[in-house]
């Protein structure tokens, strides 16, 4: 982004408060224990900005660089002030086949929850539209339960990107077994590289709801801990459902390799039942190419034709044989 972009959100149940914001000074008076704020930053490239994010909310300078850090693995920490949770949302492009990251972190207090954001995106829309209209829960809880609903959008997102890969990849299995698909284990290879991806990002995830829900802490209010169980099992389906597409492509992989050599071996076989033809002609031909004076069938008068009528014969042997051994 060219310019980072703050946004404030600040809700109770009878009022709502929407606008942006030139600076993070200009939030500090709607933070009020009557009131849920939620402050979103969105472009992480300036210093200062996240340099005056630490001053004002005594975020230590390692969290602010765990922030920072866009190759950053998923990871909770707790502090004497905050919690703060650090994990990707994930986009999977159909046209290119090739899932994407955008990295958000999560800074809760008992009244406000900050998120950090490498660029803007429609993640959380459906939420903001819930909040305006006063839909659900979200206006009557405070901000553990807006962190539970981001996670949840996330979670959700997970599943729907596993599911779209997914589809992909059993669509590709019923490929394997038809002539000519000549870039089809690159595709599995790139498709197991994906899940890969998938399993980096979202295992650490259940981590991290353990951890909320253990709620050593006390960020989260005990009425809303059901939620976070809730959480946690659409995040254990989603790991296992990886396992599961993981498992997939490396029985692709497999059925690949022994079709490739199944078909390397009709063709040996093939292969060696002419050779099998041929060498007892080559052996007749041969005796018969040799240039001995005194070979009794040269003289005969139908010889050649015996020649060839032997030939035949052979031939007609080994063809029975062949076949009563099932061999072709």
């Amino acid at each position: 982004m060219d310019k980072p972009l703050i946004r404030l959100t600040s809700y109770n149940m009878d009022s709502l408060l929407e606008k942006e914001l030139e600076s993070l000074d200009e939030c500090l008076p709607y933070l009020s224990d009557n009131a849920v704020s939620w402050i979103s930053l969105y472009g992480l490239h300036d210093e200062n900005l996240i340099g005056k994010l630490g001053e004002l909310f005594g975020i230590h300078s390692l969290l602010l660089e765990d922030m920072l850090n866009t190759g950053q693995r998923p990871k909770i920490t707790e502090t004497d002030k905050y919690l703060i949770v650090i994990l990707k949302i994930l986009d999977f492009d159909e046209k290119t086949h090739q899932l994407s990251s955008n990295q958000i972190s999560m800074i809760l207090d008992d009244s406000f929850l900050i998120t950090l954001q490498e660029k803007e995106g429609h993640y959380f829309e459906s939420i903001r539209d819930r909040i305006r209209k006063g839909n659900g829960r979200a206006r009557r809880k405070k901000a553990d339960y807006l962190t539970y609903v981001l996670l949840d959008a996330i979670v959700d997102n997970y599943l729907i990107n596993i599911e779209i890969l997914g589809n992909i990849i059993e669509k590709t299995e019923a490929r394997i077994f038809i002539p000519g698909q000549k870039n089809l284990i690159s595709e599995i290879y790139k498709h197991k590289t994906e899940i890969n991806f998938l399993r980096k990002n979202i295992r650490p995830v259940k981590e991290i709801v353990h951890r909320l829900m253990d709620n050593e802490s006390g960020f989260i209010e005990e009425d809303n801990l059901k939620y976070f169980h809730d959480l946690n099992d659409l995040i254990v389906q989603a790991s296992e459902t990886i396992e599961i597409y993981q498992m997939m492509l490396s029985d692709q992989m497999n059925i690949y390799n022994a079709n490739l050599d199944l078909k390397a071996n009709e063709i040996m076989k093939v292969l060696t039942v002419f050779s099998a033809f041929f060498i007892p002609l080559t052996f007749v031909a041969g005796v018969y190419g040799t240039n001995f004076e005194n070979i009794p069938e040269l003289k005969l008068k139908y010889g050649y034709l015996y020649f060839w009528l032997l030939m035949l014969v052979i031939t007609i042997v080994l063809t029975i044989y062949f076949k009563k051994r099932k061999w072709f």
